[in-house]
């Protein structure tokens, strides 16, 4: 792996672990050092759920289990986690120095499991790739493993006839702003006639009940596929992929149409649906237009981020502004990975995740706007550049269920640009009135 000046996100023990933090009712029991959960807790405020952060169980091995095998510590563990800690299902998640010694962390949980336990394990050290990585394999192990488990607490779900979706693709520790979304595809997905299956957030542990038995598996970016290939290998799911979850009326209008067409929905009435959100957005947006729009024509603008994040955002820009988007770099996808090639964005693309790199970038491409993460501020104060946080990390927003999703994300992602734009306007006249004055 190359050298990351300010590395943005953790390492594939963190993706894990801010994947099961969200699912409430589930409980990581992290079999490291002390250091290593730890310093997920001190990175990401914000992917906190059920139980993490500074509350994360750990097995805190030391040397002697470092040099001689921890299993005996991680048994100890798992037991006084399901005494003190009332959870639904409980992962043990492997670490660098597990992996290195061979602890035999599926053993253990098997071991569990015949006691009647709700516990299962993820193997994911650290050392397999980023927090992207660890999401992935911890979906694969969840998959595997729920069926022979039996989680603590049935689901309450009451009887529902309209088909279930799972949805994947975003995620803690990959999008800051996961929650929000995650709940307005819920709420477009049942406005076309559907069941969304979310996993994070409130009754998640029952939406893995309810994962072998959704009629689709909807995939939202590059990191959601894996998960959905494996539910299709093993259940016969059908998938629907998509590049970026739906930004702005257009794309929420395809969106239902997919969903209406691949489960056989009722078309009237999601076009009902789509009506509805048309005559809100029209609604919100009659007073700004007018004032506005004349001052957002033709920006220019750079963005920073996952490949998910920046097609979004930036595709929705271009539709409804037509900004001219001079630099597009990815951060969750390797320059040089063959596996996993770079999507085809129609704007100047490249794929890093180094903060010098990055800020070369955008200085060179000289825009007015940077939509991007915190570690991007810095830069766009230097160029005078209007900043918004869009993308892992945001260290200076508190975010709760704001989102640039659907009709209304795309409401709210109008309102920031034309401020910026706004913004931007205002700085013009001042050196106009500077240069007037001299």
């Amino acid at each position: 792996m190359a050298n990351i000046l300010h590395p943005r996100a953790g390492c594939a023990l963190h993706g894990a672990l801010a994947t099961l933090e969200a699912i409430e009712g589930v409980v990581p029991i992290v079999h490291a050092n002390a250091g290593c959960a730890i310093q997920h807790a001190l990175a990401n405020r914000d992917c906190g759920g059920y139980v993490g952060g500074l509350a994360t169980p750990a097995s805190n091995i030391v040397d002697k289990q470092v040099i001689f095998g921890g299993g005996s510590r991680l048994r100890e563990q798992i037991k006084n986690t399901v005494k003190v800690i009332d959870g639904q299902l409980y992962v043990a998640l492997g670490s660098c120095e597990c992996a290195m010694v061979g602890d035999d962390l599926g053993g253990m949980a098997r071991e569990a499991a015949e006691q009647g336990l709700p516990v299962v394990a993820s193997n994911v050290a650290g050392f397999h790739g980023d927090v992207y990585c660890g999401h992935e394999r911890v979906w694969r192990d969840l998959i595997d493993a729920l069926p022979d488990v039996t989680l603590a607490a049935p689901s309450h779900a009451e009887a529902d006839a309209r088909p279930a979706v799972n949805l994947f693709g975003l995620f803690p520790g990959g999008n800051p702003y996961y929650k929000g979304d995650l709940e307005e595809l819920r709420r477009i997905v049942e406005g076309i006639g559907a069941r969304a299956n979310v996993f994070y957030g409130p009754g998640g542990a029952a939406a893995l009940q309810a994962l072998p038995r959704a009629a689709l598996n909807v995939v939202f970016s590059r990191w959601g596929e894996a998960a959905a290939a494996r539910l299709e290998e093993k259940y016969g799911t059908p998938q629907l992929v998509f590049d970026a979850a739906p930004l702005g009326l257009e794309e929420v209008a395809l969106f239902a149409q997919a969903l209406v067409e691949k489960l056989d929905l009722d078309a009237a009435a999601a076009e009902r649906f789509v009506e509805r959100e048309e005559a809100l957005a029209e609604y919100f947006l009659l007073g700004a237009a007018d004032r506005y729009f004349d001052e957002a024509v033709g920006k220019s603008a750079a963005l920073v981020g996952d490949s998910e994040t920046v097609l979004r955002i930036g595709g929705f820009l271009a539709r409804a502004f037509g900004v001219d988007i001079r630099a597009a770099v990815l951060t969750d996808r390797a320059a040089d990975a063959e596996e996993m090639p770079l999507p085809a964005l129609p704007w100047p693309t490249r794929a890093t995740a180094d903060a010098g790199e990055i800020d070369a970038i955008l200085r060179e491409s000289g825009v007015e706007l940077i939509f991007a993460s915190s570690l991007e501020a810095p830069v766009a104060r230097d160029l005078g550049a209007v900043f918004l946080p869009v993308s892992h990390p945001v260290l200076d927003r508190a975010i709760t269920i704001d989102t640039y999703v659907g009709a209304r994300g795309a409401l709210r992602l109008t309102r920031d640009f034309l401020t910026a734009a706004r913004q931007i306007a205002r700085v013009g006249e001042a050196r106009l009135l500077a240069a007037i004055r001299v």
